[in-house]
């Protein structure tokens, strides 16, 4: 997924807590991370974009990113 497609999905994710999920273009998950702002948390992926190789092989992956939403006690 091009950079300036996640940026626009990004922008619409929820604020709330939950767990993202990375795929690639065969459909494999490539990773799975949790967060207390889902918004926040994948954006600061795109900060890091460019100053690090292994962000920046995980990004370049990415073909779609799914989230669910949770509750917090």
């Amino acid at each position: 997924m091009p950079i300036h497609e996640l940026k626009e999905q990004i922008a619409r994710l929820p604020e709330q807590p939950g767990v993202y999920l990375y795929f690639n273009v065969g459909g494999d998950t490539i990773y799975v991370g949790k967060a207390r702002a889902l918004r926040d948390r994948v954006r600061n992926y795109l900060g890091a974009y460019g100053s690090d190789p292994k962000t920046d092989a995980l990004l370049d992956e990415v073909v779609r990113l799914e989230v669910i939403v949770t509750r917090t006690t």
